[in-house]
């Protein structure tokens, strides 16, 4: 008891010291339980993308993810994009191919995201375009990884997104035919098995999958809980989707194979369908919409083409784009009622000026370039804007408000030549503002498609940032720690000297006996 309470400050020392090491040791490996499967995160991810979770910089839970987030969120393991890479089983170059692996990680500097198979990838973008869904073509992916906090199948049957795949030597099987358990199977070109299998579960662990056991149990419960989304869009699938497609089919909206997958194809159908029924034409199916389409009432294709005969036959409206566009805004800029550069897309700015030369000519102001507006526009009669005002002129007149003076011979010659100065000075500006609507028009062509690179990169150096910062502060609670100890070391060691530099005394008696004592 007595040596505690000599050496309090020196147990106290020591002890902090160990602390902050320990947490050094700890920080960063600390996360939830690391468990799921590929399939599992792939649902995770796709619901993420169908729920319209939200980019939040530094956010790992449902609902609220960055990139290397939305990963987290499913199965713990390391936080940070790099970490993920470093820590992954296996990992390869996606320039070679990217293996047919429900959950793969990809990787490229400063951004992850997840592989759900078939071409296709769900990463957090950042702030504007939120979570997703696009094919690892349009994102410069460099490596595909497999987690250290997720349980890939190798050989068995693994569902997936409402649908059955089989896997063979760690892939997914595709455009082939199998025997499996005395039972013939066919697989699509996306690896979906043309029916059910019996028995799976018992099947899938007897090939290794990795539907057995804890992991499994939560993943399932994962994906089953969240991967019901609440409309359907670009990039759903399952049951939900076939019924729909078969109802596009059975109205005369959709021609295409019933895959219960929610494409392009059957995209471009339902925005048809939503033309017809009347409502806003986004290509999203929500409950609203859904009730139209499985109506008595919902139109068919047929009707949509009767009544848009008359009505949408050859117009231009908002959201339009392309050469008819850009026409059209070139005569508008001629007539003075649009002053903006020609991009070739019907934008609000644009509806504007169709709405005034509408106004201004006598035709119903909708907005909407038909036959009646088109005719107007090209009519070599149809006046300019009667409310146009020529700001140049304007200035000219107002500075030029000196009381007329009765001109000389002289001054009349003068004003001859500054006249004749002014129009080629106006020809050669004229000229100078062709040539630069024009380049303007190319440049902005020319730079339509680096502005997702620039997002990119954007969002790349923010995440890159993010990682140095936590790459930094483990490396200073390391320094801390490692001074702290010495410190504690220190003071322990100089506190014993100096106790036996005051202890360690000599007297020296009369009878010149030197005596050390303690």
């Amino acid at each position: 008891m007595n040596f505690v309470k000599k050496n309090l400050k020196k147990i106290v020392s020591i002890a902090l010291a160990v602390l902050i090491l320990t947490s050094i040791c700890v920080v960063g490996s600390l996360s939830p339980n690391a468990s799921g499967t590929g399939a599992g995160l792939a649902e995770w991810a796709l619901n993420a993308y169908n729920s319209g979770w939200k980019y939040v910089y530094g956010g790992s839970s449902a609902g609220a993810v960055d990139c290397s987030g939305l990963i987290y969120s499913y199965c713990g393991g390391a936080r940070v994009g790099t970490d993920q890479l470093n820590s992954a089983t296996e990992s390869g170059n996606v320039s070679a191919g990217i293996p047919r692996v429900h959950g793969l990680g990809l990787y490229q500097p400063g951004h992850v995201g997840v592989y759900v198979g078939n071409g296709m990838a769900v990463d957090a973008r950042n702030e504007q375009y939120g979570v997703c869904y696009e094919s690892t073509a349009t994102k410069s992916w460099t490596k595909w990884f497999k987690l250290s906090a997720v349980t890939y199948i190798n050989n068995g049957w693994e569902k997936f997104n409402g649908n059955y795949y089989y896997y063979e030597n760690g892939q997914y099987l595709v455009n082939t035919s199998r025997t499996i358990g005395g039972e013939s199977y066919s697989f699509s070109s996306s690896g979906i098995a043309d029916r059910t299998p019996d028995n799976m579960d018992s099947k899938a662990s007897k090939g290794g999958s990795s539907d057995s056991g804890k992991s499994s149990s939560k993943a399932e419960n994962k994906s089953s809980s969240q991967s019901s989304p609440s409309v359907l869009k670009f990039g759903s699938s399952g049951d939900a989707v076939t019924k729909l497609q078969n109802r596009l089919t059975e109205l005369g909206f959709y021609s295409d194979a019933v895959t219960g997958y929610f494409g392009e194809a059957t995209q471009a159908a339902y925005k048809e369908f939503q033309k017809a029924a009347g409502v806003t034409v986004d290509g999203i199916a929500g409950e609203s919409d859904l009730e139209i389409l499985y109506s008595d009432d919902a139109p068919t294709a047929d009707s949509e083409d009767e009544n848009s005969k008359d009505e949408d036959d050859g117009t231009l409206e908002l959201g339009d784009e392309g050469d008819e566009v850009e026409k059209v805004q070139q005569k508008l800029e001629e007539l003075k009622y649009f002053n903006e550069m020609c991009t070739g897309y019907f934008g609000e700015i644009t509806e504007r000026a169709v709405k005034e030369f509408q106004e201004d000519n006598s035709i119903d102001t909708t907005g909407i370039v038909g036959e009646l507006t088109m005719d107007a526009l090209f009519d070599e009669a149809t006046p300019d804007n009667p409310d146009y005002v020529d700001e140049t002129e304007n200035s000219e007149s107002e500075q030029n408000t000196e009381p007329a003076t009765a001109p000389t011979t002289e001054s009349v010659k003068a004003e001859n030549e500054e006249s004749a100065l002014t129009k080629n000075a106006k020809a050669n500006v004229e000229i100078a503002q062709k040539v630069i609507v024009k380049t303007n028009r190319i440049s902005k062509k020319a730079l339509a498609g680096v502005n997702d690179d620039k997002t990119d990169t954007k969002t790349a150096s923010i995440s890159t940032s993010d990682e140095k910062n936590t790459n930094f502060i483990l490396w200073m609670l390391i320094v801390l720690g490692v001074v702290a100890i010495v410190s504690g070391l220190t003071f322990t060691f100089n506190k014993r000297r100096t106790a036996y530099s005051g202890a360690h005394t000599k007297s020296k008696r009369k009878d010149n006996v030197t005596v050390r004592y303690w």
